[in-house]
């Protein structure tokens, strides 16, 4: 699974590259087999005026289902992350499922 961690507006340290990088696997490598590429992109929307304007993005590129997109906002970058890494995690395992012909709510029968 390649990550792809893009910025705008805000300094990309490695420290911050690595958290990401952490919670991407922790949330998504088991994953991992369905996943192409993990497109992360962070900015800050309103610059140095401050407020709830921290953004990221997660576009996770699937095999054969369609690209899934996390957003979130928050006053904290990593808590931004975070939060989209986790629903990321169950929004993918969702749509994958779908994909085997199994909604969410249904057992297979046997």
């Amino acid at each position: 699974m390649k990550i792809e961690i893009k910025s705008q507006n805000l300094a990309l340290t490695e420290n911050l590259q690595r958290h990401i990088a952490r919670q991407i696997e922790f949330g998504l490598g088991r994953l991992a087999s369905h996943i192409r590429k993990v497109t992360v992109r962070l900015s800050d929307i309103n610059g140095p005026r401050g407020g709830v304007d921290q953004h990221c993005q997660l576009v996770i590129s699937l095999e054969q289902i369609p690209d899934v997109v996390i957003e979130d906002v928050a006053s904290d970058l990593i808590f931004a992350i975070n939060r989209a890494a986790d629903r990321a995690s169950r929004t993918v395992s969702r749509k994958i499922r779908q994909s085997r012909g199994f909604a969410p709510h249904m057992q297979p029968s046997y």
